[in-house]
């Protein structure tokens, strides 16, 4: 049963409050408190205390402020759904034109909660701006980033697994990617798209300069070590698109599996569905000869069949 209801609402995608007044309306109405929170662009919510441990968070956004929000709860353990008032909205996959409808099926109880893994990480050098120990900066939801802090120039990494030097990278880059980020940054440098099912962590080289360096997928349960080549400038490093940090020359960078999942809200329709997900959201394994008839159509369904039992209940709301 849900008591309190954390709204985190992008002002840069909701300016006139249209998608939050729906949500403060439905909760008023069924004696549910919320903490509102906003945030403009890419700044990371600040949480009072009175709204750090919520049943439940809704994020009105896009993905960018679903990880953001993300790395604030995740701790706390707190389930997020989100709801896309931004771009493409892989993980704020709810279209903003159902909201009422998803509202109601989170207060009849009908949903589900995915859990998804997450990256831990911490600097082996004084460079880094890590401590040890865990703490919400130090963990992706997406993926770990590292490259040349002078985005001109390639850099040399070398890539440990379990202490065992398993490559060294000519390139712009190494993306280490968690199920959920493999449709992100990973799938736009070449590498591969892994379903959320699947323990794994994905290993992609942007733009290097040989032929033979491949993506790679590599079992969750393995020790991660990204060093700066001794010989290189600073490389810096990102999590979930944040840039994060700085490794000086020789440093580097651990990697390994957070020990407490992320946890998402799932409703387990058909039409949310990863590999639904897949085709509508980025035209996956479409044929462009029947393309356009092909997304037609997945539009014209998904507008006229919302979640079960709401369909009375979709929003009004101008777009």
């Amino acid at each position: 049963m849900l008591k309190h209801i954390t709204l985190v609402q992008n002002m840069s995608t909701d300016p006139d409050s249209v998608y939050a007044n729906q949500v403060l309306d439905f909760f008023a109405t069924h004696g549910v408190h919320v903490s509102h929170l906003q945030v403009m662009g890419k700044d990371c919510p600040e949480v009072p205390p009175e709204a750090a441990n919520p049943d439940m968070v809704i994020v009105l956004g896009g993905d960018g402020t679903f990880l953001r929000a993300a790395r604030k709860f995740v701790l706390q353990q707190v389930p997020l759904v989100g709801v896309n008032t931004g771009a493409l909205g892989f993980l704020t996959h709810i279209e903003a034109d159902h909201l009422h409808a998803y509202l109601e099926l989170l207060m009849e109880g009908k949903y589900a909660l995915d859990p998804r893994m997450m990256l831990s990480i911490k600097s082996s050098g004084e460079g880094g701006t890590f401590k040890n120990g865990l703490c919400n900066e130090e963990l992706a939801l997406n993926d770990v980033v590292v490259k040349n802090a002078n985005p001109s120039q390639l850099c040399r990494l070398h890539l440990f697994v379990n202490d065992t030097l398993v490559a060294v990278y000519d390139s712009d880059g190494l993306i280490l990617s968690t199920p959920s980020g493999t449709t992100a940054y990973t799938m736009a440098a070449g590498g591969p798209v892994i379903s959320p099912e699947v323990d794994a962590i994905s290993i992609t080289p942007i733009c290097p300069h040989s032929f033979s360096a491949k993506a790679v997928v590599v079992p969750f349960n393995k020790e991660f070590r990204v060093q700066s080549d001794p010989k290189n400038q600073e490389v810096v490093f990102a999590l979930d698109g944040l840039e994060c940090g700085m490794l000086k020359p020789g440093e580097s960078l651990v990697v390994v599996r957070a020990p407490i999942p992320f946890k998402m809200v799932n409703f387990k329709r058909e039409d949310d569905d990863f590999y639904s997900l897949l085709k509508r959201k980025l035209q996956w394994s479409m044929n462009p000869r029947w393309q356009s008839q092909e997304a037609r159509a997945a539009a014209q369904i998904h507008s006229e069949h919302p979640p079960q039992n709401a369909a009375s209940s979709t929003s009004k709301a101008e777009p």
